[in-house]
């Protein structure tokens, strides 16, 4: 139990960690590419504004919004082409870029002439060029092709070692996290520990009062006979035995760190344990369904199973409405993993306000009160959940057409 504890401990911390890593990678590397396709993008438009060459450095500053000087110009390399109203290349110029030959400086002029677009990126030998088609006033239009490979090649560059940074990081989190995670969770070990022990303690020291107070009740009715007051007694005293008993089981159950779980056939242990309430059922006028499949094999341990249908068939007797019927069904669950699904039910009119999460609550009856009118003590439910647990399986209540309908996956 603790170490599944501290697993999910470290798993959510784990999460929590990659979230706030990857939000803040996330948020520095987009401001990082919106502040590089910026940039590209008031190049552009210098070059644009300024018949494809750049202005003085005082106004390229201004534009560029940080100081500027001849080396900064200089790393930018690009090419224009001025192209006619009917679409010819009037010219050409190529002074500022080396790594493209004429030729393929049309050509690529030609292709951007073809997509039709004003504004778009294009890949070639290597090479991340970025290109804004403008319309002159004196007629044509002046296309500037930049190339933005260095810009943002920086950007890929931020992006692999915020990445890296953030991978080293998380396992270095999840390495401290694991080695102090067992103290995390001390204060609550040794907390439910005491409380269990507290349990099982007072459970032994109030066995003996109870004893001498059936033994004097019983004396009393030997003396004086059966009368109201001596059977109110005898009762009372029997139902915190069991109420006493119950808790040290659970207590017990829940202190086995592991259970021997064995391949049994669930379907007989199933039959088995719920044919000895087809009887008390049918007795109370209610009507007992079994759909049973055979051949259904689960890994458990046989007499926690048994306890467990037996736990669930006799809670769905209890709370059955009167000339309702009580439902045990097993069969197979899954596709590409079959499991085993135990499904009991029992039809009850009432339980459409019913708080269904609490229901595996140690003391939660339905009937705040907690008055005696059914048996039990509330925690029938939870040492089910315990038991299912500790076989590796999961358990549900829900409420559908008047009916509630517990559900076991094995």
């Amino acid at each position: 139990m603790f170490r599944k504890l501290r697993l999910r401990f470290i798993a959510i911390a784990s999460l929590a960690i990659l979230i706030v890593l990857f939000s803040v990678v996330g948020v520095l590397n987009s401001a990082r590419y919106l502040q590089t396709r910026n940039e590209i993008s008031k190049i552009l438009k210098i070059l644009t504004d300024n018949d494809g060459q750049f202005p003085s450095l005082t106004e390229t500053s201004k534009e560029l919004g940080s100081r500027a000087s001849m080396d900064i110009i200089f790393q930018y390399r690009y090419f224009t082409a001025k192209i006619d109203s009917s679409g010819d290349i009037e010219s050409i110029d190529t002074d500022n870029i080396a790594d493209l030959t004429d030729d393929q400086v049309l050509s690529r002029v030609e292709r951007i002439q073809a997509s039709g677009r004003e504004s778009g990126d294009f890949s070639f030998q290597g090479h991340t060029y970025s290109y804004q088609v403008t319309s002159l006033k004196s007629g044509g239009f002046l296309l500037v092709v930049l190339d933005a490979t260095n810009l943002l090649r920086d950007n890929e560059t931020l992006v692999h070692l915020s990445l890296w940074m953030s991978t080293a990081s998380f396992i270095f989190f999840v390495t401290v996290i694991s080695v102090f995670s067992g103290k995390v969770i001390e204060p609550f070990v040794r907390n439910y520990d005491k409380q269990r022990r507290f349990i099982t303690n007072a459970g032994h020291e109030l066995k003996t009062p109870l004893a001498i107070i059936s033994a004097n009740n019983e004396l009393v009715e030997l003396m004086n006979g059966e009368s109201e007051w001596t059977k109110s007694t005898g009762d009372q005293v029997q139902r915190l035995t069991g109420l006493i008993n119950g808790l040290v089981s659970l207590a017990r159950l829940e202190e086995q760190p592991e259970l021997v779980l064995t391949d049994l056939d669930f379907s007989a242990i199933a039959e088995d344990a719920a044919e000895d309430f087809k009887g008390p059922v049918v007795r109370d006028g209610k009507e007992f369904i079994m759909d049973i499949k055979p051949g259904v094999r689960a890994k458990a341990e046989e007499k926690s199973l048994f306890e467990l249908v037996t736990i669930l068939v006799d809670n769905a007797n209890k709370y059955c409405d009167s000339e309702g019927t009580v439902t045990v069904s097993l069969d197979w669950v899954g596709r590409t993993r079959k499991r085993a699904r135990l499904a009991v039910s029992n039809t009850y009119a009432q339980g459409k306000t019913v708080d269904y999460s609490r229901f595996f609550e140690r003391f939660y009856r339905d009937d705040q009160s907690h008055n005696s009118k059914k048996s039990g003590y509330g925690i029938g439910l939870s040492m089910a959940e315990s038991m299912v647990r500790l076989f590796k399986g999961s358990i549900s209540a829900s409420y559908k057409d008047d009916t509630i309908t517990f559900t076991v996956i094995l």
